[in-house]
This record gives C-alpha cells, structure tokens and sequence, in this order.
C-alpha cells in the first residue's frame, strides 16, 4: 500500500511540475507574440485625422477586466441604424478606417473600439486570440448600460479576432451579425499558426500546454468554439471566409468549415473564391487596393533584400504612399453586407 501511495505522489508531482511549467512557459511565450500595438499616424492606414472634416465621432471607454478601453461612436448623419465594429489583430479601430468610412456612407453610425492592448486603449498586451470575446461582451454591457444610445437597429461586424469574437455572441439586441475571416477556436488557431512544421506530438503537447495557460487564466470558457454558439443562435448570421486564407485556413481552421455541424438556418456562408479577393484581409479589400498593395510591398521586399533593414525597406516602401489607395473597402462585399443588414431590421 505504501508503494502505491508513493506511485500516486510521484504522479502527482509530475502533473503539477507540468502544470505550472506549462502556465509559466505559455505566458512568457504568449505575452511575448502578443505583446502591445501602438496606432502611428502618418503611416499605412488612415487616421481620423485624414476623415475629421468629413466625420463627426464621440469619445467613450469602458472597461474590459482591469483594462480602460477607448471606444468611438462615429457619425456621419443621424441615422437610425448602428453597427457594432469589432477589429482583427492590429494597432487599434483606425487600421479598419476603410470599412467604417464605407459603413458611414452606406448610411450606418458606428461604434468601435481598441481592443486591449492595442491603440489607446490600456494593456500592455493581450495574451492571445480570444481577447476580442472578452472585450466584446463588456463593450455590449456598456452600451446596454447607455440604453444603447437610443438605436433601433443595431448590427455586428467583426473581421479575424472580430470574425471569431462575434460568431460566439449570440445576444438578441443585434438584429444581425456578420463574421468575415474568423477562426472556429483561438487553440487550434494557435496551435496551427505557430506548430506549421511540427509533427503531430508536438502540436498535441503545444494544445495541452496552450489548453492548461487558459483554463487557469478563463475557467470554464478558455475555448468556447464558433461552431457550438452558431449551431444555437437565433440571431440572423452571415459568415464569410476567403478559400485561400493565408492566416486561417480556410478547410481546416475557419467558421465557414464548420457549416455541417452548425447546421442552422438562421446562419448563411459566403465563400469568397476571386483571387484577387480570397485571403484573408484581401477579402475586404477592394481590387484596385490589393493591387496596390502588391506593388508597393514588392518594393519593401527588394529595398529588404539589399539592405536587411526593415524600417529602411519600409521607408521606401512609403515613398509617394497614398494612404486611402492602399486602404480602401471592398465595396462589392460591403453591397452584400448592407443588404443583409437591410433584410434583418428589426
């Protein structure tokens, strides 16, 4: 009996050591991947500064754990209708300027904000993918505690982390959501991303290890998955997702893969196939931009390849740069999610 209690000990000595070497090694590794994004104006995407004559916006926060989050209410007219913008990973709302812009001109206010870690909001990083959810879901708790600044119709949009954080909110004051370029589970997401050439026991071990960091960090919800959420919902969704996604594949990773399982009819799919338009920030680009941003990163890979300086690189990239070519909406896209939203008010 003895024997076997030093066994169990033993055992539980080595679940415990992996544990919380797993906890320490993913936080180190995850805060160093995900550490904090900073807005620079003058730079690759519009700034307010660029849109302020033409666009009126309010300056809000809430917070999101122990985090102040800057939030926006952008207005161009007083419009009835409010879509909910939730940004993918990037340096704050204004790296999305192109499609809030071609919201505003389609007759939407907006509502945005700077997800942890990230523009002006506070964090000095945000220790994974699935942080939009969280801001998400504080962000909507403020703005029902601002009796949702009196909109009647308001919808939800999210791209990349957004794509993700808004296919998991099923919450019926949106009169419908749209998720572009989403991952199904910020794990396998993880996992896929950073264990592309590892061998199948490595990327079991980089799941468990991943897996262990967040349920001690979020408890029961530390991989809610798309798919589970969209297979419920009652709220009128729209999924779309490039074929040739470079960052989420699109067969093995993305929402859209899991449209079997979901099997709902509230939720529909847009495969986006155009080569132009199916990666995944292409997808909402428009084509003269993607073309553009072609030739202008062919010239940061040549200025790259003589000079191995990558603010040098992109300095000549930058060279007779304009801003709003190199960002602008996808606006066929924006067509199909205009009408969605018009089909959904409430």
């Amino acid at each position: 009996m003895g024997v076997f209690y030093i066994i169990l000990s033993v055992v539980c000595g080595i679940i415990i050591l992996f544990v919380i070497t797993s906890y320490i090694i993913m936080t180190i590794l995850l805060n160093k991947s995900f550490g904090r994004m900073n807005f620079e104006e003058g730079k690759e995407f519009i700034s307010y500064n660029d849109i302020k004559d033409k666009y009126e916006r309010t300056e809000y926060s809430f917070k999101s754990k122990n985090n102040n989050l800057k939030a926006y209410l952008y207005r161009k007219d007083t419009s009835q209708k409010l879509v909910v913008y939730v940004h993918g990973m990037c340096a704050g709302h204004q790296s999305y300027l192109s499609d809030i812009i071609s919201l505003m001109n389609r007759g939407y206010n907006v509502f945005t904000y700077d997800f942890t870690g990230t523009g002006e909001s506070d964090g000095n990083h945000y220790c994974g993918l699935n942080q939009q959810y969280f801001d998400l879901n504080n962000a909507i708790k403020f703005l029902k505690e601002n009796n949702l600044f009196g909109y009647k119709d308001i919808y939800l949009y999210g791209h990349s982390m957004g794509g993700y954080a808004v296919a998991c909110c099923c919450d019926e004051i949106f009169s419908g959501i749209v998720s572009i370029s989403g991952f199904d589970s910020h794990i396998d997401e993880l996992v896929t991303t950073f264990s592309k050439n590892a061998n199948g026991f490595v990327k079991v071990m980089a799941k468990l290890m991943l897996s262990i960091k967040y349920i001690i960090d979020q408890g029961c919800k530390y991989n809610i998955k798309a798919h589970n959420v969209l297979k419920k919902t009652t709220v009128n969704t729209l999924v779309i997702h490039g074929t040739n996604d470079e960052l989420v594949p699109f067969e093995k990773i993305s929402i859209l893969s899991k449209k079997d399982i979901i099997n709902n009819s509230k939720v529909k799919y847009l495969e986006m196939s155009d080569e132009l338009h199916n990666g995944h920030n292409s997808v909402i680009a428009s084509t003269d931009c993607v073309i553009y941003q072609k030739e202008k990163m062919k010239i940061y890979k040549k200025a790259f390849e003589e000079t191995k300086d990558h603010n040098k690189a992109r300095d000549a990239m930058l060279e007779d740069f304009d801003v709003f070519k190199f960002n602008n909406a996808n606006e066929e896209l924006m067509e199909i999610i205009d009408k969605f939203y018009q089909e959904n008010n409430k």
